[in-house]
């Protein structure tokens, strides 16, 4: 299992736009000292507790600080962008990271956004299917013509830059949906699950891999998991100071219960439409109980990773480090806490006889 950070860019208390961008920068080059395998933004749009309309941005300076660590954007939302104009913007992306870029594509999920953009929410799977077609032919670099109900091409010209990954550099999915799920495991490829309880987690992994195999392929894991982390000396001292961070998830969750509550989401994203609401009546305790996040000492965090190996086969944890506004400081002492403390605990394969180790031994 790799680890990996989804990084939550929401404005900081005493912080300017200017400044948050630079710690977020900053806090990239701490996941590489503190070896996280992939670091991912996210994009949103016109959304003051989400800054991010251009994750690609991100992508490029972060590229130029950084050697090992692989970059990406979780997710680009394929409906709002010409696909063509994307493919290229991927492949320089590629060339400026030195073939360390991830491409993160999905079909988008806030109806404000889709209606500021004035695109269809009902249709965003077939503009995501056509999306993702034209850009597999772009990267493939093929002549072609595309004529689709949402999409135009006539491509004459060589991809310029050229990619350096082939035949293009690794797609992750956010699938929630069975649909989602059967065309990611047709095509093998990783499905990501944003918030979603253990159970869950397990139903759509198990249907996965009877498509997966389906459709002749070997049977490996490909589930990315996200999971909201906080690590601190003790278990009382971490979610003490989690908590006030936490509630913008609470926040979050009740917009979604709302949007479908007036009716905006559409039928397609049922599995949302349910998941809100259930995440937004839980309790804190009953977040934690339950693994939807993970705060604690180093051992409690840990023992809590190996729950989830036992009933998961994940081939990537998404730990989301910066919970709501949590300052900077905060921030990278969980991250540096979580990489010195958990890391070797969940490697070691140490299970549920951990202990809380004694206060002078942490080190953060």
């Amino acid at each position: 299992m790799k680890f990996a950070i989804w990084d939550n860019i929401m404005p900081r208390a005493g912080s300017s736009h200017v400044a948050l961008y630079r710690e977020h920068l900053k806090e990239v080059q701490i996941a590489e000292e503190c070896g996280f395998d992939h670091l991912w933004f996210y994009e949103h749009h016109l959304s003051p507790q989400s800054p991010m309309p251009s994750p690609n941005l991100m992508i490029a300076a972060a590229a130029q600080l950084t050697t090992r660590i692989r970059l990406g954007n979780m997710v680009n939302v394929l409906p709002y962008r010409n696909p063509l104009l994307l493919a290229e913007e991927c492949a320089m992306l590629d060339v400026l990271t030195g073939g360390r870029l991830d491409i993160g594509i999905g079909r988008g999920l806030k109806p404000t956004e889709f209606a500021a953009f004035c695109v269809p929410q009902e249709r965003s799977r077939a503009m995501f299917n056509e999306s993702v077609e034209i850009m597999s032919r772009v990267w493939a670099d093929e002549n072609f013509r595309y004529e689709g109900e949402y999409f135009r091409v006539n491509k004459a010209s060589p991809l310029s830059p050229p990619l350096v990954q082939r035949p293009h550099p690794p797609l992750y999915i956010s699938a929630q949906s069975e649909e989602s799920l059967r065309w990611c495991a047709e095509r093998d490829l990783p499905f990501g699950q944003i918030d979603a309880l253990i159970d869950q987690c397990r139903r759509d992994s198990e249907f996965y891999a009877q498509i997966q195999a389906a459709a002749g392929h070997a049977r490996a894991p490909r589930l990315f998991l996200t999971r909201e982390v906080y690590v601190a000396e003790t278990d009382e001292q971490a979610r003490r100071e989690a908590l006030p961070y936490l509630k913008s998830y609470w926040e979050l969750w009740g917009r979604y219960t709302q949007f479908t509550q007036q009716g905006l989401m559409p039928d397609s994203y049922d599995v949302w439409r349910k998941r809100a609401p259930l995440l937004h009546a839980m309790s804190y305790e009953e977040l934690i109980e339950r693994g939807l996040v993970l705060i604690g000492c180093p051992e409690t965090v840990a023992r809590g990773i190996h729950e989830h190996q036992d009933m998961l086969d994940i081939a990537i944890l998404v730990c989301v480090m910066q919970l709501g506004p949590m300052p900077h400081e905060q921030v990278q002492r969980s991250m540096r806490a979580f990489a010195q403390h958990v890391m070797p605990l969940v490697k070691s394969g140490a299970r549920r006889d951990l202990k809380t180790p004694a206060k002078e031994k942490f080190d953060a």
